[in-house]
């Protein structure tokens, strides 16, 4: 019951309301008699009285705080008596009579939920709060948001909020099972558990395949974060379609009390029997892979036929043995989400001709070595072909023979000395353009000559060739060489041009070789005098290169123009550098090999292993949807100590596979953002965007439909709850991918909980109060004064009162007619 004090400041001012019965009789006695008495009620001051549970105690019981917030809250409710409520949340609130009242089921105490807590604080009728937690938000309440995103120094609108920090329980957490995306059926697999610790701790992790117990591993691990290794076997059979599916759990124990709700994970593995490694023209390799555990098929280069669908390719080669075609249809490969990984050898790289060809743009190096080291200076001469023949073909052969000029032009350093001859009739053969330093302004004169090219004439070599050898002797050049190209049977000395005794090509090349020149030579077509031309390579001590498809005519220019202009084979022993990469746990010098094709490494290759000057031994990249890989050296003859290293059977291994995960066509990344998962899936088919398909994604039985927002591209979100499962997409019924995640517990995320609850008390005007400090709450409550109303009643009953003395008739008081005839009397006179 209300007393009289809390209604009134001054409640004995009442004991004068009696009083206002003495009154005299006379005109608005009665409105006098009410004005008084409101003016006394004014002077008592009445007040509404002060609402009671103004102070709401708001204690957090979610798993990650425990019991220890009740425990905090304790002392606190002491001191404030019974004029506190008490509510208890977790993922919802509820006020209680008691703190030591059991939590109920309904608050979900596998989260946290600031901002209900708050909203049921404030509906009960609270002015104040003081709120005990750890800080941890997992709900991510929307009213905790709209508070702590207020600007910064601007209080506000909400009831203060006290807050006091309690600290977090100690964990154990299972953070994530980390396994490859598919394996081969009856292949071992090595799954990674990710434990993190709060506390030192003697950790059992028991493994499990399809529920079935696995052996227990036990290890004690300090405080931290920690890789706790097993390995399970995938089944023998995998279905032949979709594949199975290797469902792999683990749980977490430990040896002190702590929150066990983050203690599991689950990884689902893609059983799948991948195609065969194909493997061109390196035999070591193929065993290496076999010994490995490798599905291994070797071939050659008619392999290369669409559709081209091996699970990964090993290339040992050049670029002569494959047709244009081909060099397009491996590019491709790599392209749309295929693995490659090119390997040295005599013809590996630049050695091979692989430069500007389709296949070497996907590779993580290039075969131009361009280095700041001082180079010799190089002289070379092109003798070529200009007969009628040459016309032939559409592109002509000229035009592709111009068109390797004009590459070999491009390739040059500016301080080698380049020279064209053209040679058809004995009495036509002359420089295009003589030797000269390839600057930009050279280079520009010679294009604009070797473009003019037209074909005319037979097919006589010898003053051609002479001429280049005789210009040669006369330089200085630290290398000298001549690429000699012809599509026909040389006449020289024959027929109408016919001299005594045939021409000795050996005895002429030796010679120059001699003098220091050497000499390659091409052959175009099956009409190419091959005898003559094998010679001259022979005696010349250069290559001899038979093109049958002249479209490869170009790269075999430009092949034989690294070869002899750049020292391409590093034949000198060297220890690798080894470099710490993903693929690669191996950092410093390695064993020894014997040698290597030098090349140098892309903007966006990454090394594994170096050699000298920094040029790459075992590079990564990707290209397009696929990846791509550089071994520059030769596994079967040049890579020494290095090849008998225990380490590379399982480096090379480790490659491959990584080259064999090629993208499905429909791919799903997940990251978590808070208390939800953002799903992206990227829809890509044969190298086209898969558009329009009503995509929708589930976890944890929840399920939402992707937008597109891109070509191939969808996203959507999906709440968190637990720590971690499998995202599920699925196009209609068909599940077009899975990506397992680990989603630690949202209750148990590694935030800064005490930042959160002191921006908390600072934009709602509270405090951050220790925990047994006193607590008393500034401005206590006070009741609200009303004393202005009786006093504005008292006002008008003067008013009135007044009025009706002045005009009203008499009301109040004995009649008599002769009082009221004087009175009536008197007024007359006083207005007369």
């Amino acid at each position: 019951m209300t007393a009289i004090t809390d209604l009134f400041v001054l409640p004995w001012a009442l004991l004068a309301l009696p009083l206002v019965a003495l009154l005299p009789r006379a005109r608005g006695r009665r409105w006098r008699m009410a004005a008084l008495a409101a003016l006394i009620v004014a002077l008592a001051q009445p007040q509404r009285p002060a609402v009671e549970d103004r102070i709401a105690v708001l204690v957090d019981v979610s798993a990650s705080v425990g019991d220890a917030a009740r425990a905090a809250a304790a002392p606190f409710l002491d001191g404030l008596g019974d004029d506190a409520s008490i509510i208890l949340f977790a993922g919802d609130a509820t006020r209680v009579d008691a703190l030591q009242a059991a939590t109920p089921v309904a608050l979900d105490v596998g989260r946290t939920d600031l901002g209900r807590a708050l909203a049921v604080a404030a509906a009960d009728g609270a002015r104040r709060v003081l709120l005990l937690s750890d800080g941890v938000d997992a709900a991510g309440g929307p009213r905790t948001t709209a508070i702590v995103s207020e600007a910064p120094g601007v209080p506000h609108a909400a009831v203060p909020v006290d807050v006091v920090v309690v600290p977090r329980r100690p964990n154990a957490r299972l953070e994530a099972l980390w396994a490859p995306d598919r394996v081969a059926p009856g292949a071992s697999v090595e799954v990674v558990a990710v434990v993190r610790l709060d506390r030192p701790a003697r950790v059992t992790l028991r493994p499990d395949v399809a529920g079935a117990p696995q052996e227990a591993i036990e290890v004690a691990l300090p405080a931290g974060r920690h890789a706790v290794p097993f390995r399970v076997v995938a089944p023998a059979t995998a279905a032949p379609a979709a594949g199975a599916l290797l469902r792999v759990g683990a749980t977490l124990e430990v040896d002190f009390t702590q929150p066990t709700e983050d203690d599991a994970q689950v990884v689902e593995i893609a059983v799948t029997a991948p195609s065969p490694v194909l493997v061109i023209g390196d035999a070591a390799m193929a065993d290496l892979l076999r010994a490995q555990g490798f599905d291994v098929e070797e071939g050659g280069p008619e392999r290369v036929t669409a559709p081209f669908q091996p699970s990964a390719l090993v290339l040992r080669g050049g670029s002569g043995s494959f047709t244009p075609g081909q060099l397009e249809l491996l590019a491709r490969y790599v392209d749309q989400g295929g693995g490659l990984l090119m390997t040295g050898g005599p013809e590996g790289f630049g050695l091979g001709g692989w430069y500007r060809t389709p296949v070497e743009a996907v590779l993580p190096v290039s075969s131009d070595v361009r280095t700041e080291v001082t180079v010799p200076q190089v002289a070379m001469v092109i003798v070529l072909d200009v007969s009628q023949s040459m016309a032939v073909g559409n592109p002509s052969r000229l035009e592709l023979a111009k068109q390797g000029v004009i590459d070999v032009i491009d390739l040059a350093y500016q301080e080698d000395l380049l020279g064209l001859v053209v040679f058809s009739d004995p009495t036509l053969a002359r420089w295009v353009f003589e030797l000269r330093p390839a600057t930009d302004s050279g280079k520009r004169a010679m294009l604009d000559a070797t473009l003019a090219l037209q074909p005319q004439g037979g097919t006589v070599l010898l003053p051609g060739y002479t001429m280049a050898l005789d210009a040669l002797r006369a330089s200085d050049a630290a290398v000298k060489h001549v690429i000699v190209l012809s599509d026909g049977k040389l006449f020289d000395r024959q027929g109408p041009f016919a001299a005594s005794g045939s021409v000795d090509w050996l005895g002429i090349a030796t010679a120059a070789r001699l003098d220091r020149i050497t000499t390659s030579a091409v052959a175009i077509g099956a009409d190419a005098d091959t005898d003559a031309l094998t010679t001259l390579a022979t005696g010349g001590g250069g290559r001899f290169y038979e093109a049958f498809d002249v479209r490869t005519l170009p790269r075999l220019f430009v092949a034989e123009a690294l070869t002899a202009t750049r020292d391409l084979l590093r034949d000198e022993p060297v220890a690798p550098e080894g470099r710490r990469h993903p693929l690669s746990s191996f950092e410093g010098a390695a064993p020894a090999l014997s040698a290597y094709v030098a090349t140098s490494l892309k903007p966006d290759g990454e090394a594994l292993f170096m050699a000298i000057d920094g040029e790459p031994l075992l590079a990564v990249g990707r290209y397009g949807l696929g990846r791509s890989a550089a071994f520059t050296t030769d596994l079967g003859a040049w890579a020494g100590d290095f090849g008998r290293w225990e380490g590379l059977p399982g480096l090379l291994g480790g490659l491959v596979r990584w080259l064999q995960a090629r993208p499905a066509p429909y791919s799903a990344s997940v990251a978590v953002r808070g208390a939800a998962l953002e799903v992206v899936v990227d829809a890509v088919e044969a190298g086209a965007y898969v558009n329009e398909r009503p995509l929708v994604a589930r976890f944890q039985g929840s399920e939402t439909e992707l937008r597109q927002v891109a070509p191939g591209r969808y996203v959507g979100e999906l709440p968190v709850r637990g720590s971690g499962g499998t995202v599920v997409v699925a196009d209609g019924a068909e599940v077009v991918a899975r990506r397992t995640v680990a989603t630690p517990d949202p209750e148990f995320a590694d935030v800064d909980g005490a930042a959160l609850l002191a921006t908390l008390a600072s934009r709602t005007g509270g405090s951050v109060i220790a925990a047994g400090e006193p607590y008393a709450p500034p401005g206590a409550p006070s009741a609200a004064p009303l004393w202005a109303w009786p006093a504005a009643l008292a006002l008008l009953l003067a008013l009135g009162e007044f009025a009706v003395r002045r005009y009203g008739p008499e009301d109040d008081g004995p009649s008599s007619g002769a009082s009221t005839s004087t009175f009536r009397s008197s007024r007359k006179r006083v207005v007369a």
